[in-house]
């Protein structure tokens, strides 16, 4: 039987101005633990370097209520906490974590001095592990498969991408055990 590595996990995902992390900025930032504790933030951003795409697909799914980054790190630590040893920080677990992984670190200041384990996971790579398109969170076919309603979750929010994410995770974890 198949076991993954370890259950300490937080589902991430997050929202950001533009793909080039050089002048993107952070928006949102969505946080589910594996138990399914949640935490949303917005993050102040300058509205003169917005994708269009982003303010067309991005932007009008935000709440409003922007905060500072240095609040948005204290609430992330608070949520996550800081524990002690690096093998217990938990794993940050993304769909694709290229963009979502810099665009933390950014947050932080660095991809060592932040509250999660500093090697990010990705949910596309363990897909094409067990012989997956990693482009699987694109198809109804693979919804359909782990038995998920897709449209229960509004795409490009933050916290519904890490819901939807973490759902999907506990579904393929269960799947791969058969």
């Amino acid at each position: 039987m198949i076991r993954m590595y370890s259950d300490n996990l937080i589902f991430l995902d997050t929202e950001f101005t533009n793909l080039d992390p050089k002048v993107g900025e952070l928006l949102s930032i969505g946080l589910v633990t594996y138990n399914g504790k949640e935490l949303y933030l917005e993050l102040e951003y300058d509205k003169r370097g917005v994708h269009p795409w982003v303010e067309k697909n991005v932007i009008p799914k935000l709440q409003g209520n922007p905060i500072s980054n240095e609040k948005a790190r204290k609430k992330l630590l608070k949520f996550i906490g800081t524990p002690g040893k690096k093998s217990n920080k938990p794993f940050m677990m993304a769909y694709v974590n290229q963009f979502d992984a810099v665009y933390w670190y950014k947050l932080f200041d660095s991809p060592k001095e932040h509250p999660l384990y500093w090697i990010p996971m990705d949910f596309a790579s363990i897909l094409f592990a067990h012989g997956f398109d990693p482009n699987s969170m694109g198809k109804k076919k693979f919804f359909d498969l782990l038995g998920i309603d897709k449209e229960a979750y509004k795409l490009h929010n933050a916290l519904d991408d890490a819901k939807l994410l973490r759902e999907m995770y506990l579904k393929f974890e269960g799947y791969i055990k058969k």
